[in-house]
């Protein structure tokens, strides 16, 4: 009961630390980082203390699986999650609000669901399809619903919001690739390894498309920022995720992490000052009602 109660706690913590993450961004984009950057220094940074946390947990004997032998589907893993979903996020963040992508971004477990029908030959129930519905409808007022229509419009923004979209569908990508990983491969070597095929990568696309001398002229608050991000929201957070995993059903806690929007969308409002809009919240609320049926049917559909 008490590992139980302490998982929860960590796992609304861990929402509150995720949701952040974008909040943070914005702030540091303001100052004159680059998107690309942002995201190879945050999983740079926290590279060497996921390779703590894997040495750790060999010591205690709790990593399994052979790495070389699954070196495909981690590969895979890195690219499509690390790599063109973070990397693609962070471009449309700076094209839009921070609202309107932590709101897109909860259609990410929808994106799973289609997905999983040809790859994991999980079927698409009547159930399913209807929280798709309303996730669908949900997304087109998220995008059409938080300025007056000229402006929801908008060149830029929308092309924002259609690379966050294209993001979280990689992100759902990863999900899958990642389930299909943890059947051979313990979580958090996943989740190292994967981080480390997926930083060059970065750094290359960093150095084709952005000024990497940008970095010699951050400041102190900058440099706090990504800190804070890489070795908190992103080390740490994923080492705790997945030991609250071991006490909570997965069902439940992907369930549990819609609350990344709610936090997400208060701190944009609260810390950025950007205005909430009635449809949007409606949109929002219809995405993740969407999700949680969706997602509840997919994981109670096997035992029928």
């Amino acid at each position: 009961m008490i590992k139980s109660t302490a998982a929860w706690l960590t796992i609304c913590l861990i929402t509150v630390a995720w949701a952040s993450s974008l909040i943070l961004a914005k702030i540091a984009f303001m100052e004159g980082l680059t998107p690309i950057i942002f995201v190879a220094l945050r999983y740079t940074i926290a590279c060497p203390f996921l390779i703590v946390a894997v040495y750790m947990s060999r010591r205690r004997s709790r990593l399994r699986g052979d790495i070389r032998s699954n070196w495909r589907i981690i590969l895979l893993a890195g690219l499509t999650g690390p790599f063109l979903s973070q990397v693609l996020q962070y471009i449309g963040l700076s094209m839009t609000t921070a609202g309107e992508t932590i709101l897109l971004l909860s259609m990410s477990p929808v994106f799973a669901v289609l997905i999983a029908a040809p790859v994991l030959k999980e079927k698409i129930t009547s159930e399913k399809i209807g929280g798709l519905f309303l996730a669908a409808i949900g997304v087109g007022l998220i995008v059409l619903g938080g300025t007056p229509l000229d402006d929801a419009f908008g060149p830029l923004r929308l092309l924002g919001n259609a690379i966050v979209i294209v993001s979280t569908f990689l992100f759902a990508v990863n999900g899958i690739a990642g389930k299909m990983a943890v059947k051979s491969v313990d979580a958090v070597s996943l989740t190292l390894y994967s981080t480390l095929f997926a930083v060059p990568f970065i750094w290359l696309s960093a150095a084709f498309t952005e000024d990497i001398t940008v970095i010699l002229r951050l400041s102190a608050s900058v440099w706090a920022i990504i800190l804070w991000v890489g070795v908190v929201n992103t080390a740490l957070a994923f080492v705790l995720y997945y030991n609250a995993m071991n006490h909570i059903e997965a069902s439940r806690v992907q369930i549990a992490l819609n609350l990344i929007t709610v936090w997400g969308v208060l701190m944009a409002f609260l810390v950025l000052g950007e205005p909430l809009f009635a449809l949007q919240l409606v949109g929002g609320a219809l995405t993740i009602i969407g999700v949680i049926i969706a997602q509840k049917i997919r994981k109670t559909a096997p035992q029928a």
